[in-house]
């Protein structure tokens, strides 16, 4: 399979197709996210407040660390529903812009989408040290520009792109400095990873935007690229299946997977895959999400940044 992909341009033609379409059916709901992100930085009438994300600056930049993770949905109220019920995640709900907390600690946000019938989706936050340059960067490659860079008050610079295959990430230079890597507590995010139909393509590109070195290593008898920064794992990209559609894929740790997963189903969310460590879910609004035990002794030795 893999030396198919290498000989051919079909694969690359295939992606490229992929992710104009994905673009094209999300673009009425995507594009009024990205003008409330851009509002951020406007003058009055009522710009959204997007908070930052750390509640204490640190002053440390840490390119390549996801250091927040935004719920893009047409339904936050049965968003939030489903991950209190799920997480116990709680709420502070603001001008069109909604703070996730774990225990008291905003780990993350939820922007109501465009019209309705949207898709949702997650949105991680990925730190860089050049916004800018990454964005012109990722242009080259042929990315789109769904938001182009920003200041956002309290936040930082941002802006927002779509892959070549169509995947989002917001890139952001935080103005108060990245969250300190420490140990995951659970029901926290853990870790994200990049479903690609080309991914040693999707790797070098995410090297280029936020400085990463690429280890490929074999994982449950897979490729697995590990994108390290500092020489410390921060996400990670596998090769999809043809019917999966590119997209970053977020990992929240949880203490048992049997429990969470069954009663995820019970709240309304659909079962994608399961084993007795991890699960793949779509939250009642569309959003896939995963699942997944972990302990420091784990293969990869990956999942502790955050």
């Amino acid at each position: 399979m893999e030396s198919s992909m290498e000989s051919s341009g079909e694969p690359r033609a295939r992606a490229s197709r992929i992710g104009a379409q994905r673009r094209l059916a999300r673009s009425m709901g995507w594009g009024a996210v990205c003008l409330v992100f851009a509002a951020a930085c406007a003058s009055p009438p009522s710009p959204p407040w997007i908070p930052p994300v750390t509640t204490t600056p640190t002053e440390i930049l840490a390119p390549g660390k996801f250091v927040w993770s935004d719920l893009v949905t047409q339904d936050v109220e049965a968003a939030k529903s489903f991950y209190a019920a799920l997480f116990g995640w709680t709420f502070i709900d603001g001008d069109r812009y909604t703070q996730i907390l774990r225990d008291g600690t905003a780990i993350g946000g939820i922007l109501k989408a465009g019209r309705p019938g949207n898709s949702s989706e997650w949105v991680g936050n990925l730190s860089v040290l050049d916004v800018d340059s990454a964005v012109e960067r990722a242009r080259k490659q042929g990315a789109v520009i769904e938001t182009e860079p920003v200041d956002a008050p309290d936040r930082g610079r941002i802006a927002v792109v779509a892959d070549p295959e169509g995947a989002l990430v917001l890139l952001l230079r935080a103005s108060d400095g990245d969250p300190a890597d420490a140990d995951v507590p659970f029901n926290s995010f853990l870790w994200w990873e990049l479903w690609s139909q080309d991914a040693d393509s999707a790797a070098k590109l995410y090297a280029e935007l936020a400085g990463y070195d690429v280890e490929t290593i074999e994982f449950r008898g897979a490729p697995y690229r590990v994108l390290k920064g500092n020489s410390r794992p921060r996400a990670g990209v596998l090769a999809a299946p043809p019917e999966v559609p590119p997209q970053w894929l977020p990992y929240v740790r949880v203490a048992d997977v049997d429990s969470l997963t069954d009663r995820a189903a019970e709240l309304g969310a659909r079962v994608v895959l399961r084993d007795e460590r991890s699960a793949i879910l779509v939250d009642p609004t569309g959003a896939p999400i995963a699942i997944q035990v972990w302990e420091r002794s784990d293969r990869l030795g990956v999942k502790e940044q955050r």
